[in-house]
């Protein structure tokens, strides 16, 4: 195959056409990284190298944008990626980006924590259904919720006195008091937790 004709199609952007039938569009690192030049000769498999080096250059662009707009997974990354670029270079792009340091999943997991634990004042069953939507799984999404679970009936308290405090205004309406403890599992305490603090929170409150 022949390289025809190399024609600027838009800043660093070319027209190359091959054969004078295949137009691709390449940026002029490709092009000069392969030697591409008017009237050169180029194989299937060159051809296909060159594609692959151009896709995996757009999407490490591509992926770095999306970085520095906000935090990725690996996984979220991956599929953001997936969309537009092959599954190899998806692999790929992700891989380096993990290995320069610019994706973390433990930095990741850490913030997400951070922001439902103690923002949200979410229980660690649902902080950890928060990972896995973001692809946060298996020994890092323990390791993250163990390392912070200090404080856990501290903000079991200040989540009863946020939402809850009404329904246990009565101990004997069981209805209004089962409603409070429905909720707090539903925020993801483990329903031990929950009937400590909650009898807690009566005591104290029958105390003032």
């Amino acid at each position: 195959m022949t390289v025809e004709k190399i024609e600027k199609y838009k800043g660093e952007t070319y027209m190359v056409v091959i054969d004078r039938v295949k137009k691709v569009f390449l940026h002029r690192d490709i092009i000069n990284r392969f030697g591409l030049a008017e009237g050169s000769e180029i194989t299937n498999e060159q051809l296909t190298q060159v594609l692959m080096a151009s896709e995996l250059r757009r999407a490490s662009r591509r992926a770095m944008y999306l970085i520095n707009e906000r935090d990725y997974s690996y996984i979220q990354l991956f599929e953001k990626l997936s969309a537009n670029y092959s599954e190899d270079i998806c692999y790929k792009v992700t891989d380096m980006m993990a290995k320069k340091g610019f994706i973390n999943d433990r930095r990741y997991a850490q913030e997400v924590v951070y922001t439902y634990m103690e923002c949200r004042l979410y229980g660690p069953r649902r902080v950890k259904q928060e990972l896995y939507k973001r692809g946060i799984r298996g020994r890092i999404a323990d390791e993250v919720i163990g390392e912070s679970l200090d404080g856990l009936y501290e903000r079991l308290e200040k989540l009863i006195d946020r939402k809850y405090s009404e329904y246990l205004e009565d101990p004997e309406d069981f209805k209004a008091v089962n409603r409070a403890k429905n909720g707090l599992v539903r925020a993801g305490y483990d329903y031990d937790d929950i009937n400590y603090a909650v009898k807690k929170y009566i005591e104290e409150r029958e105390e003032d």
